[in-house]
């Protein structure tokens, strides 16, 4: 049975209440897991949607309504120039970033070469930022191992742009540059 939004809510907040560094909130965790019939990775992504960004977060996970294209434009820009400034001047030739934007994403993508086959290239996800414009805010993104992107969990709250660039550079977790 699907969740109603007022429902995943209510599950996420408790969620994101428990402390899992403890035996107790393990244990907690799991009861609300079979409480909520959610499994243990479903419920772990609305509580870290919730706890980047509360209620929002939770909404922006499924929002795909396109963004406007000045504020695309202007997100581009700014996340680009960001990312060349990541490059140094020698490196340039061989590494490099792509960003691309779909509905209300934007992805950046490093491009360098195989390390077993030099002419050949890979392109490895860096980051997903997510425009909402229910609230004007704007939702950041990580790649996990298993392939999902996962609301990324903010030292300092998250509105503009800028400030997912500000998490992505800091990258306090280790999630966006290892």
């Amino acid at each position: 049975m699907a969740l109603t939004f007022s429902e995943k809510c209510l599950w996420a907040k408790k969620a994101a209440r428990i402390n899992l560094e403890t035996d107790r909130g393990q244990e907690d965790f799991y009861r609300l897991t079979k409480e909520s019939g959610l499994g243990e990775r479903q419920l772990t992504y609305y509580a870290n949607a919730y706890e980047a960004a509360e209620e929002s977060g939770l909404q922006a996970l499924s929002y795909k309504k396109r963004m406007p294209e000045g504020i695309r434009k202007e997100a581009m820009e700014k996340i680009n120039k960001y990312l060349s400034l990541r490059v140094p001047s020698h490196l340039r030739s061989e590494i490099g970033f792509i960003t691309k934007s779909q509905s209300n994403t934007i992805i950046a993508y490093e491009k360098r070469p195989l390390f077993s086959d030099p002419s050949r290239t890979s392109c490895i996800e860096i980051f997903r930022v997510r425009y909402a414009d229910f609230d004007n805010r704007w939702h950041l993104y990580w790649m996990r191992k298993f392939g999902k992107w996962w609301p990324y969990i903010p030292k300092k709250p998250i509105f503009t742009v800028e400030d997912c660039i500000r998490e992505v550079e800091a990258d306090a977790w280790g999630c966006f540059w290892g």
